[in-house]
């Protein structure tokens, strides 16, 4: 039997072709996987009460003028009494958790 060199090149034209189909479909199916990714993010539950409380302290005054008003008051009337030992003690609890925070960089 003799073979046809031609009969060769059309075998080659198929192949080509099938590997060519298989190209196209690899482009378009990884076109697909990278329409249909997107990103994401989830916040977590403890995030979401730390938003909730940021938000609630947002709403708070940065000055309690009621606060500051009776202190005006009991300033200009001559009656305010400071507690000497309550002011050395909040001044210490601060100073030892603001040592701490330094300390182990919390």
């Amino acid at each position: 039997m003799e073979i046809d060199k031609s009969q060769g090149i059309q075998v080659d034209a198929y192949v080509n072709q099938v590997q060519d189909k298989k190209r196209a479909d690899q482009a378009t199916d990884q076109a697909k996987e990278s329409a249909t990714k997107t990103d994401t993010v989830v916040i977590s539950d403890a995030a979401k009460r730390i938003q909730e409380a940021r938000a609630q302290l947002d709403k708070l005054p940065d000055v309690r003028e009621d606060k500051v008003a009776d202190l005006r008051n009991q300033i200009q009337n001559g009656t305010y009494q400071a507690d000497a030992e309550k002011t050395a003690g909040k001044l210490l609890k601060e100073h030892v958790r603001v040592a701490f925070v330094d300390e182990f960089n919390i």
